[in-house]
C-alpha cells in the first residue's frame, strides 16, 4: 500500500512539473518579437547611446509595478552594452525610445507630470527611472523621422524599443514583443522578453553566424 500511495504521489508531481515546464515553454517561446531596420544602417558605426525619457513606457497601469520597468530599462541597458555600445548621456549617436501600453488601443498622447514623446512644450520633469540615463536636449529634440507614435499600433501590454539616430532624427532600428511583459511568469521571464529582441539585433546576429 505504501509503495502505491508513493507511486500516485510520484505520479502527481510529475505532472505538476510537466505543467510548469510547459508554462514556461508558453511564455519564453510563445512571444514571437519583430524587429525592422528601416534605413539598413550599419549599426557598428554608432559608439554611444542615451534615452530619449517617456512615460509612455512608465504608464499610470504599470506605476504599481515599478520592478517590471526596471527590468526592462536594466536589460536594455545591458543589451546595448553587450552590443558595444557606450553610455554618455551628453553626446549620444543613438538615443533610446520605449513604450509600452496596457490596453488594446493607438499609443496616444495625453497629458503627463513627467516629459512623455511627443514632447509638450514646458514639461521638463523626468520619470526618476531614467535619472541617470537621459539625454538633456531631449525637450528641443523634435519629430523622429519613420516613428508616428499616433498611428503605431500595439499589441496589449508590448514593449517597443527604438533607436533613433541623434544627429539626423531618423528611426534606425526598432524591435517589439507580441505578448504582454506585464502577463510574463516572473520577471526573469519579463527579462527574457527584452532579450528576445535583441536576439534580432543585426550586431548580435553577425556575432553568431561567425
Amino acid at each position: 500500500m505504501y509503495f502505491i500511495r508513493l507511486a500516485i504521489k510520484t505520479m502527481k508531481t510529475n505532472q505538476f512539473l510537466g505543467l510548469v515546464v510547459f508554462s514556461l515553454l508558453f511564455v519564453y517561446c510563445g512571444s514571437q518579437v519583430k524587429t525592422t531596420n528601416p534605413k539598413g544602417k550599419d549599426l557598428t558605426n554608432y559608439r554611444t547611446y542615451a534615452y530619449l525619457p517617456n512615460t509612455g513606457f512608465n504608464t499610470a497601469k504599470m506605476e504599481s509595478n515599478q520592478d517590471i520597468n526596471k527590468v526592462v530599462l536594466e536589460t536594455v541597458n545591458r543589451n546595448m552594452k553587450n552590443a558595444g555600445y557606450a553610455l554618455d548621456t551628453e553626446n549620444p549617436d543613438l538615443l533610446v525610445l520605449i513604450n509600452s501600453t496596457t490596453s488594446i488601443e493607438q499609443n496616444q498622447h495625453t497629458d503627463a507630470a513627467y516629459a512623455s514623446y511627443p514632447y509638450d512644450p514646458g514639461v521638463t520633469a523626468v520619470s526618476p527611472l531614467y535619472s541617470n540615463y537621459f539625454y538633456p536636449g531631449f525637450a528641443n529634440f523634435g519629430p523622429i523621422t519613420g516613428y508616428d507614435v499616433n498611428t503605431y499600433q500595439y499589441q496589449e501590454g508590448a514593449v517597443d524599443i527604438n533607436l533613433v539616430d541623434s544627429k539626423t532624427k531618423e528611426l534606425v532600428w526598432s524591435g517589439q514583443t507580441s505578448g504582454a511583459i506585464v502577463n510574463a511568469a516572473n520577471l526573469k521571464a519579463q527579462e527574457e522578453l527584452i532579450n528576445q529582441i535583441f536576439s534580432e539585433f543585426p550586431i548580435f546576429q553577425d556575432k553568431s553566424n561567425k
